[in-house]
């Protein structure tokens, strides 16, 4: 009994040695493979930097254990830079191997690998892949179809767009930063001249989604469309609130009219949105009416109405101080205090010296 005991203890003695011999080897592998990449960083990293001004003759090797590494920086580098210095940084990843090395990354089935080629072939644009990525900008991972969509407009836009307006309408799971972010490089007149034809044949909450695109962008090439959509049509009430505020980004005079209608609509967010953009586009003419919703039964109505009323240009603080006296109710002259002190500040700061 007692010979297996002994026995057992050896057992473990020797399995806890092995274990602690196990963990010293994978520090030691962590180590070395951590030493390895920062020495792939320290040298690519001004070879990269180099290649934006002059492409090097030669180009050092890239063991196939740094092939990813590689990829996170040159894509890291290609997001900070645009034109020429762009193909020069593609001309590199194509002479270092990398675009083979992306195209089967594509077909990995593991998604950060996947996300990681969708990124380097569209900045490589690589016309090669554009059904691959048309099928992956309808896959249900959101992160996956947006990668793909932003590739599709790095490679072919005027082609793209058309494609991608449908996606962009019924994908409600995409980042509206990375939405806004492929907009703006499909080019700002390309895209808005299609998200606004898309809205005249759309139900009412997509049509309002693409025209808050529109807004953001602030690209006057859409303005007409959107002015005979309102027009010509009964748009709904979403459709009503974002054209306004798309008017008023766009500081589009022309809608001066139709923005004046809407500031005694029944619904109170549109009223919010006429106002908002009247503080825009208004005139001298249009301080009585911005006055009159300083009394609005709506907190958001009566605050945005004295915002516009700060920001026409023929007010003055003067004419804000002497309002404010003759306000009849507490509500009003309340929410007037914010901006007429804001103008107040401007004044002060305007009429200091210059140091």
């Amino acid at each position: 009994m007692a010979h297996v005991g002994w026995i057992l203890a050896i057992t473990i003695h020797v399995f806890i040695l092995l274990l602690f011999v196990w963990i010293l080897v994978l520090r030691a592998l962590r180590r070395m493979t951590e030493r390895r990449r920062r020495n792939m960083v320290d040298v690519w990293r001004p070879l990269l930097a180099e290649s934006l001004v002059e492409a090097p003759a030669t180009l050092p090797s890239i063991h196939p254990r740094d092939h990813v590494l590689f990829l996170y920086l040159w894509n890291s580098m290609q997001e900070s830079i645009k034109g020429e210095a762009s193909e020069q940084l593609n001309d590199v990843a194509r002479r270092a191997g990398m675009d083979t090395v992306a195209l089967r990354l594509l077909h990995t089935g593991r998604l950060r690998l996947q996300l990681l080629a969708v990124a380097t072939l569209g900045h490589l644009k690589e016309a090669s892949v554009w059904d691959e990525l048309v099928r992956l900008a309808h896959a249900h991972n959101a992160f996956l179809s947006i990668e793909a969509a932003r590739a599709m407009v790095r490679i072919r836009p005027k082609a793209a767009i058309p494609l991608l307006i449908p996606l962009i309408s019924t994908r409600s799971d995409w980042s509206p930063l990375k939405v806004m972010a492929l907009l703006n490089e499909a080019g700002a007149d390309l895209v808005a001249i299609a998200l606004a034809q898309a809205t005249v044949s759309a139900p009412p909450p997509i049509a309002a989604r693409l025209i808050r695109l529109l807004a953001s962008l602030r690209s006057p090439s859409a303005l007409p469309i959107i002015r005979q959509l309102m027009n010509e049509q009964k748009p709904a009430e979403d459709v009503i609130a974002a054209s306004l505020s798309f008017f008023g980004e766009c500081s589009d005079p022309r809608a001066l009219p139709m923005v004046r209608v809407y500031l005694t609509h029944p619904t109170w967010y549109i009223r919010v949105q006429a106002a908002t953009a009247l503080g825009k586009i208004g005139l001298e003419e249009d301080e009585a009416r911005v006055i009159g919703l300083l009394g609005d039964t709506h907190w958001w109505v009566r605050y945005r109405a004295a915002e516009a009323l700060s920001k026409l240009p023929s007010m003055t603080e003067a004419k804000m101080v002497e309002l404010q006296a003759t306000l009849p109710t507490v509500e009003s002259q309340e929410v007037i205090m914010p901006f007429l002190t804001k103008l107040r500040a401007t004044k002060t700061a305007t009429a200091l010296p210059a140091a």
